[in-house]
């Protein structure tokens, strides 16, 4: 009987297999092990930069045990701290000032056996000023036991009084603007001029006791003209279009430095997030009333669809030309991001205004009965189905999408989040479909969760499965124009803004646990999540309520200066797109808060004053 022949491995195969344990054994010791950062000169003093305080470690000079600072931003969620400098005698540091800070230190071994809490995170956290100046004593005892006293050793001036001041100049100006209209109005400066000169006129011809006869005929036709009911449009749509956009411009030329006026790095909200939302709002809104004055004049819908198209692909292409923008030495189309802002417009206003244009009538007050209250909502049933069926894809991709590598319905940055164990998987499903769809170099490549997350990997705010939310956005707003072209009394539009702000408000808070981090689903600009859309659609019904009650209602605002940029939006954005980093809306100035701010305010300022021309002129520039 024949002995059974054992097969021997190559020596390529054990050469592998014994490669791989030796890189698992130095990735284990290495996750061990902490990282040893270089070591802090006592008299490298940094500079200071904007949002940044200085923070000096004393280490007392009778111990010669070397420390290690560790520092992590209260921003990044659930992030281990991370090694910023070795410390031998003295050492001094910059600490970001727009968020708490976590601030720890340790002996070099890495472990915090011999430190009180007082050295720990945990007493160790806060919100620095900046310009500041901060020091943590350390001193150890007998015991070898370590304490840690933090003490601020100035009281740095408050860096947002350049906001204060800007705020109280523009408060002032409109004030003295509408004090110079009213008397203007009343024709206060016309008797003042001509006072003097017609006081010695009546004097000498007597007091008149009769007015020429066609004057009387002209003033009487005058009179009766002012009569008519005009058909006005209304202005609280453009104004609050305008208000969108010309925020948009400011926080996009750079919002003064000020993080509140930046994206915000992942969960949550700054001004800078409110802004795109509300225009893709206000556009459904603008929708309503534009298709039905179409379908009044007998417009067919064929040709109503093939302008959708065409303003859809055209929004597209401007999208694209602004991609490339910036390219001195031409567009590398290898690395050549495709979504973007006009883009996320383009697709959003093909699909919803196909719908509507597709469930779309000429609207018959005499058609209904015992629900006329509800009208806006009941005569636009199917659309509803068809976009909750929108919101419901895009909550099963997002909570069921097999994500490889990355826990199911993942939503956070990845990077140092959880403790980095998600590093690779930034947005979740959104992120893992725009680097399937369109490749890693074909969106956009530095995140604002880089910065403190730390991460690897491309996300694109304007990604394709955030595009299902923003269609919801703009339908919401497609329900506010609902409510202004059925229900004609103010008080009825009104009252349901409001009803509408406040239940989207409640549905809102209720997703994210009325939480910033913790909730079901966060809020988040960058995933465009359903929260997210919801909360914003809540703000822009009560804006629009304002801006409704105060320039159509009562009339004390007429929308300036907000609504002459409302009028030529497409021409304001792609212009101060293509203007942005060069004259005459940006210069070399010190990188200061005061600076930077003066010099974006004047650059949103210029589009205002650009879109004032245009409207005097008579120009109005659409797609």
């Amino acid at each position: 009987m024949a002995a059974a022949r054992v097969k021997m491995p190559s020596s390529g195969v054990l050469l592998a297999a014994g490669l791989q344990v030796f890189l698992a054994t130095v990735i284990q010791a290495e996750a061990l092990i902490p990282i040893i950062p270089v070591l802090c000169k006592s008299n490298d003093i940094p500079d200071f930069k904007i949002d940044t305080a200085r923070l000096t470690i004393d280490n007392d000079q009778r111990s010669n045990m070397d420390l290690v600072l560790y520092m992590q931003s209260k921003e990044c969620h659930e992030c281990d701290l991370r090694p910023v400098a070795r410390i031998d005698t003295n050492c001094t540091v910059l600490v970001d000032t727009r968020w708490p800070t976590r601030v720890e230190i340790r002996p070099l071994n890495g472990t915090i056996m011999n430190t009180t809490l007082s050295c720990c995170a945990s007493n160790n956290t806060h919100l620095f000023q900046e310009r500041g100046e901060y020091t943590i004593f350390i001193q150890q005892n007998e015991e070898d036991d370590m304490d840690c006293r933090f003490a601020p050793m100035n009281a740095p001036p408050d860096a947002n009084i350049p906001i204060y001041i800007a705020i109280g100049m523009a408060f002032f100006l409109a004030v003295f603007w509408a004090v110079v209209k009213t008397m203007y109005k009343r024709g206060v400066f016309h008797r003042i001029i001509c006072f003097w000169s017609t006081e010695s006129v009546m004097s000498d011809f007597g007091t008149p006791t009769s007015i020429n006869p066609t004057d009387e005929a002209a003033s009487g036709s005058n009179n009766a003209e002012q009569t008519k009911v005009k058909k006005e449009r209304l202005r609280s749509l453009d104004t609050f279009r305008g208000l969108s956009l010309t925020i948009m411009i400011f926080v996009n030329y750079g919002g003064g430095g000020y993080w509140q006026y930046t994206h915000s790095i992942w969960d949550g909200l700054t001004v800078a997030d409110l802004v795109f939302p509300w225009f893709v709002y206000i556009m459904g809104t603008a929708l309503m009333l534009s298709f039905q004055g179409q379908l009044r004049r007998g417009t067919p819908k064929i040709n109503m669809f093939w302008k959708i198209v065409r303003r859809s692909i055209i929004l597209f292409a401007l999208g694209l030309l602004i991609n490339s923008g910036g390219k001195s030495d031409g567009v590398d189309l290898s690395r050549f991001r495709i979504p973007g802002v006009l883009q996320r417009f383009a697709g959003t206003y093909l699909i919803v205004a196909t719908i509507h244009l597709i469930f779309a009538r000429p609207y018959d007050e005499s058609r209904y009965g015992k629900f006329a209250a509800i009208r806006d909502m009941t005569e636009f049933w199917p659309e509803w189905v068809f976009h909750l069926i929108l919101v419901g894809v895009h909550t099963a991709i997002t909570f069921g999408m097999n994500v490889p590598g990355c826990p199911t319905g993942y939503l956070g940055a990845g990077g140092d989040a959880a403790h980095g164990q998600h590093r690779n998987c930034t947005g979740g499903a959104a992120g893992y479909i725009d680097r399937k769809v369109f490749g890693d170099s074909h969106i956009y490549n530095n995140p604002t969760c880089k910065e403190i997350y730390h991460t690897t990997v491309p996300f694109d705010p304007e990604g394709l499965l955030g595009t299902l939310t923003s269609v919801f956005m703009c339908f919401l707003g497609l329900q506010a124009g609902k409510i202004l072209f059925i229900h004609k009394d103010w008080v009825q539009r009104y009252v349901r803004f409001l009803i509408w702000g406040i239940a989207l408000g409640v549905i809102a808070g209720v997703l994210c646990k009325f939480s910033k981090d913790d909730g079901w689903i966060p809020i988040n600009k960058n995933l465009w999540s359903l929260s997210f859309v919801i909360a914003l659609a809540a703000m822009a019904f009560v804006l629009l309520a304002f801006c409704y009650l105060l320039i159509d209602v009562y009339k004390v605002w007429s929308g300036a200066p907000f609504y002459y940029a409302g009028m030529n939006p497409i021409l304001l954005y792609v212009g101060h797109e293509l203007l942005t980093g060069r004259f005459p809306v940006s210069f070399d100035v010190v990188v200061t808060h005061p600076a930077q701010l003066a010099m974006n305010l004047w650059g949103a300022t210029f589009w205002v004053l650009v879109a004032l021309y245009l409207y005097y002129k008579g120009i109005f520039i659409s797609v």
